[in-house]
């Protein structure tokens, strides 16, 4: 992967630590040869990656679920599709949180994203179907600045003291090689 190839938010990253499976230090290989699983350390949070030697996902990553993620959520293909929306459902508890909502104009909230300590706005909005989505923004500032994929967990939740949607990346799905 060349460095233009790299999400914005990773040219930013510190230094990081990496470990093979003996917890020795070694480099991360960017070449295809490599096999087995590496942990490094990402932002303080321990990730585990390798590459993947069949067609079934692998899931690796941090998993940081404190208990207190309202909204947890396996992406769907037209969440990551080019579809420019992320669809949350027609139950969403952080809507009586927001205050005056018209929900087929729909309300900028704010939304951080912990994992990378970035700000973005997006636009929530309630379908005729009652389903809820995010969007305006949506593919722009999370899709493709966090590399998200199909099957990649995440969550979100209201966070009352500074009035905005937290948002998080729980788990990623490996991209095979084959």
């Amino acid at each position: 992967m060349s460095s233009s190839d790299c999400p914005s938010w990773f040219s930013s990253m510190e230094p990081i630590m990496v470990e093979n499976e003996d917890n020795n230090t070694s480099s991360v290989s960017s070449g295809g040869s490599t096999t087995g699983l590496k942990t490094i350390m990402l932002f303080g949070k321990t990730i585990t990656a390798g590459f993947v030697a069949s067609n079934e996902p692998a899931v690796y990553g941090p998993d940081h679920d404190d208990g207190r993620w309202t909204i947890k959520k396996t992406l769907e293909l037209s969440d990551v599709n080019g579809s420019s929306r992320l669809l949350l459902g027609s139950k969403l508890e952080i809507v009586d949180h927001i205050g005056e909502f018209i929900p087929e104009i729909g309300v900028e909230i704010v939304v951080y994203d912990v994992d990378t300590e970035t700000t973005h706005t997006l636009m929530l909005k309630k379908w005729k179907t009652n389903s809820y989505v995010l969007n305006k923004g949506w593919t722009k500032d999370f899709v493709k600045r966090r590399v998200l994929k199909k099957n990649d967990k995440i969550g979100l939740r209201w966070e009352e003291h500074d009035r905005r949607l937290e948002f998080t990346v729980f788990k990623w799905v490996a991209i095979s090689t084959i």
